[in-house]
């Protein structure tokens, strides 16, 4: 069978086991799970196949499967949830459709998608389910450091030095936490802001990695996330 007809399977299939489970949790998560594990196999022997396999490249999916199922269960209209969950069915088909192309372009969608649907995922769960402090910490350390290291595969450098940038981004993601946890915000601005400090580190580092970096390159990014965050807290009430 061709691969772009199993890409629009793979996305057909994301779109009604989303849509028929989402009401019923205890139902949802084994099912996405299998779904996951399902696709995930799928690429593995696909990669392999054609000789692109790539530990870190492969997760990339993975994150990027779940955190389009964080940014779903986030969103409160049931009418938006239906147009995001047509345009993410899209997306997962153009991202399979795509696994044997290394895009500078498809790379930053991915990472940055991912990174932030995590995000909310996890600040959501700390909002509603209430876990130890360290939990959300850990998690968010972790989704940190995966998605980075993903991201950095194909950077011209040793496997010693992208490990350490991803960990070093992922232990300076973990003290903005430690503060953002105690502000007295929704969930959502505290998702944004970690969001655009993960995109300020991730980017530069980015650039570092691949010998581009410049004054001018690292002063628009930070500039620039300064602006979103400070609209951010500007325009939302603090919670008493």
């Amino acid at each position: 069978m061709p691969h772009k007809v199993i890409s629009s399977i793979i996305a057909l299939v994301f779109l009604v086991l989303i849509q028929t489970t989402s009401k019923v949790f205890r139902f949802l998560l084994p099912v996405m799970l299998l779904y996951f594990i399902v696709v995930m196999a799928y690429n593995y022997w696909y990669l392999k196949k054609h000789n692109f396999y790539v530990f870190w490249s492969w997760l990339r999916m993975l994150f990027f499967l779940a955190s389009i199922v964080s940014i779903y269960f986030v969103i409160p209209s049931g009418f938006i949830k239906g147009i995001f969950l047509i345009f993410a069915s899209a997306f997962v088909y153009f991202l399979e459709l795509r696994l044997l192309i290394a895009s500078e372009q498809v790379l930053f969608f991915e990472t940055l998608l991912s990174y932030f649907g995590l995000a909310l995922g996890i600040f959501g769960n700390n909002y509603y389910l209430l876990p130890k402090n360290f939990i959300t910490l850990i998690l968010l350390g972790l989704a940190t450091y995966l998605i980075a290291r993903a991201s950095f595969d194909y950077a011209p450098q040793s496997r010693q030095q992208k490990n350490f940038f991803a960990w070093f981004i992922a232990f300076c993601v973990l003290e903005v936490s430690w503060a953002l946890i105690f502000l007295p915000f929704h969930f959502t601005v505290l998702a944004v802001i970690l969001f655009n400090i993960f995109y300020v580190l991730w980017i530069i580092t980015y650039y570092h990695l691949f010998h581009n970096l410049s004054m001018k390159k690292v002063s628009f990014h930070m500039i620039f996330s300064t602006i979103l965050i400070l609209l951010t807290l500007l325009s939302t009430p603090w919670k008493i």
